[in-house]
């Protein structure tokens, strides 16, 4: 009985030529957080998902050295994420938040680094999630962002400064009241010693001192700045205000007062910023582009509700499209034949694709030499979005040339690589065997589902290759692709939708099921908080059937629906993800019963945030987001069974990010869009273990 970890399907790319070497073209990062600047002037990254430390000169030209392995040993990581310099020391604390401890490390000028004490796991402490650490006047402050105490809430933890508890804040002390953490992130403090915290589940960031007591903000009277959209992270340099994610895209500005200034525009996700001493220059991750960026702007600038540009100086992070390789991983549909298939490139294959590899590398070198030293955000980020793009064209035209493509199509694996604008697809499921299989995607393709029509349609180019419906988060639109077996691509057949209200539109469509009954298309419409009913007619035109949902708590209201499944008898059942539950439906879109509550647990129906849910024999499966768990339940709601285990430990089928679960004959495909693979998972329940 129970859910076992299998394998990973994904490239990684973590080997390094001897250091120090050149950056660009020798580092391959995976969802980087944390970064900062030690005495030396010395860059360090936390290249998370990698479970190691990477530190560059102060131009990020040469990589000098790299720290950790995967772990939980004294040199040891699982998911380091931020990092802060101690002010005086040559020492360097850096939360592990898999192995919910801090590490204090020391280090000189040749970087030579050494492990000095790990703290905050003992069992009178425990943290649960340490994040974002703060130093002050010999004390330092870790957010523990999933500490749960009553009610919930969370906390913040300070330590001395050679790791020895002190005390805990467990909320904000105010005139009206007490405020409380919820998922508390990214911390910083002014040089008066106020701490300023990312009360990240809350969407504020709030300002108190080293003791719990609130500081308020002239412009607004509360403690906390809130209308953010999201509190990724605080920054305070400059004497300003940053909040990266307070508006999308986009990095806001504030004054010390509290009042806003306007928005450094060009992003994608940003999260950490750290101000590089006496200068306009600042270091900023971008987790999701896997990216260091280093960026220059005169904050005073920033004014009356503006939006600025900052000026790239320079980046670090090799495009992640080696073969085999994710680049932000979203879904997966169809199913792998039983019987293991070896996949054996020619040499004459593997030789060419390796030069052509080479040549795109020379032209990625050609294009940042040509360009400004120093670009406006945005147009750095389309010039390399331009040249994804371009690269994603060559290399299907160079697939096509080869004839690269699967013996038996029907039988794949297929999955959506958003970062990469592509699909791929595995015949064997095996860690490097995945191939592109799709001409250059829309940005922001993110659900899928196999579609088999009942009869051949009109212009369907193989019917014996399922087709496959993609949706796309940014556009509303949705594609169903057929399979070319020509090209070796799946190529578009048709597409609905767009961005919009109108009953025949959708806002950041995500999750997507075909209903066994009668085959029509079901989309997670999450901005509008509804589901969405399609129909493939005989003649292969897409047709809207119905609509149902609106934005409520209610039965059959949504608060953000994030997917769908469905089971033989054409029952629904939808991860209503911010209303913490699954609601049930029958084949008429009515309304049947819905379980879930809101809560930490790794075993019940308790959720926080469930992204994805998926039917496979008679069972239910989803993907709980914040619990990072996979619960099993039979078709009336109740646990059945459930694997949780938070980390990149690629060895124990730790999860990050998961986003939409995919499940099929006894098999569960989850992909982790942060660690940028996919975990397989097999389920064993009792009926399978009476008969082995």
């Amino acid at each position: 009985m129970g859910i076992h970890f299998l394998s990973t399907i994904g490239t990684v790319c973590t080997a390094l030529p001897e250091l120090p070497c050149l950056t660009s073209g020798n580092v391959s990062l995976n969802t980087p957080v944390g970064n900062c600047i030690d005495h030396y002037g010395h860059i360090w990254l936390a290249d998370t998902a990698h479970n190691r430390l990477l530190i560059f000169d102060k131009e990020m030209a040469h990589l000098l050295a790299v720290f950790g392995s995967t772990g939980d040993g004294e040199q040891q990581f699982n998911m380091p994420f931020r990092l802060l310099a101690h002010p005086e020391q040559n020492w360097m604390y850096v939360s592990d938040i898999g192995n919910t401890r801090i590490h204090i490390l020391e280090y000189d000028q040749a970087l030579s680094i050494t492990s000095v004490k790990r703290f905050g796991n003992e069992t009178d402490v425990a943290l649960k999630g340490p994040n974002g650490l703060a130093f002050w006047q010999g004390e330092l402050c870790v957010a523990d962002e999933f500490y749960e105490g009553p009610g919930g809430a969370s906390r913040l933890v300070i330590f001395s400064e050679d790791g020895e508890y002190r005390r805990s804040l467990h909320a904000v002390e105010t005139e009206n009241g007490p405020i409380h953490f919820l998922w508390p992130q990214g911390l910083s403090r002014d040089e008066q010693g106020s701490l300023y915290v990312a009360n990240t589940g809350f969407a504020t960031v709030v300002r108190c001192d080293w003791h719990g007591q609130g500081i308020p903000f002239p412009a607004n009277g509360k403690c906390y700045l809130d209308g953010l959209e999201l509190a990724r992270d605080v920054s305070v340099t400059q004497n300003r205000i940053l909040i990266p994610g307070a508006k999308n895209s986009a990095i806001s500005v504030y004054d010390m007062a509290g009042h806003y200034q306007g928005d450094l525009d060009g992003f994608f996700s940003p999260i950490q910023v750290t101000a590089v001493p006496d200068t306009h220059r600042m270091l900023i991750t971008e987790p999701i582009l896997a990216t260091l960026q280093m960026h220059e702007i005169d904050l005073s600038r920033v004014r009356d509700g503006n939006v600025a540009s900052t000026r790239v100086l320079s980046s670090v992070g090799d495009e992640r499209d080696n073969p085999g390789q994710f680049h932000f991983i979203t879904a997966v549909a169809g199913a792998l034949d039983a019987a293991v298939k070896a996949v054996v490139p020619s040499p004459f294959v593997a030789l060419f694709e390796r030069w052509f590899a080479h040549q795109l590398s020379l032209q990625e070198t050609w294009i940042k030499a040509v360009q400004p030293t120093a670009m406006p955000a945005w147009w750095n980020l389309a010039v390399t979005t331009q040249l994804e793009w371009v690269q994603r064209w060559q290399q299907t035209w160079l697939r096509v040339m080869l004839n690269d493509k699967f013996d038996d199509p029907k039988d794949v694996l297929w999955m959506v690589d958003a970062g990469n604008f592509q699909l791929q697809a595995s015949e064997n499921g095996k860690q490097d065997a995945s191939l592109p299989v799709s001409l250059p995607l829309m940005p922001g393709s993110l659900g899928i589902a196999a579609y088999k029509p009942m009869q051949p349609l009109p212009g369907q180019l193989d019917p014996r290759v399922p087709m496959i419906v993609v949706s796309n988060y940014l556009s509303g639109i949705i594609t169903v692709f057929q399979y070319d077996n020509r090209l070796g691509e799946l190529v578009p057949y048709t597409n609905f939708g767009g961005m919009g209200r109108e009953p025949w539109q959708f806002n950041k469509p995500q999750g997507l099921a075909i209903d066994p009954v009668s085959n029509d298309i079901f989309i997670a419409d999450s901005g509008n908080n509804r589901i969405a009913r399609w129909r493939l007619s005989a003649s292969g035109v897409a047709g809207l059937v119905e609509v149902f949902g609106e934005l409520g708590q209610g039965n059959g209201q949504f608060h953000t629906p994030t997917d769908i499944t469905a089971c033989e008898q054409g029952r629904l059942y939808v991860t209503d993800q911010n209303n913490n539950r699954i609601q049930i439906f029958d084949n008429g879109m009515k309304w049947v019963h819905s379980f879930g509550q809101p809560g930490y647990s790794i075993d019940s129906d308790h959720f926080l945030l469930p992204t994805s849910i998926d039917y496979d024999n008679q069972h239910l499966f989803v993907s709980d987001l914040v619990n990072r768990a996979i619960k099993v339940f039979d078709l009336n709601g109740n646990i059945v069974d459930s694997f949780s285990s938070f980390g990149a430990d690629a060895s124990k089928g730790q999860l990050w990010m998961p986003y939409l679960l995919h499940a099929n004959n006894n098999h569960i495909y989850l992909p982790d869009c942060a660690l940028n693979r996919i975990n397989v998972y097999r389920f064993e329940h009792h009926e399978q273990e009476g008969t082995r």
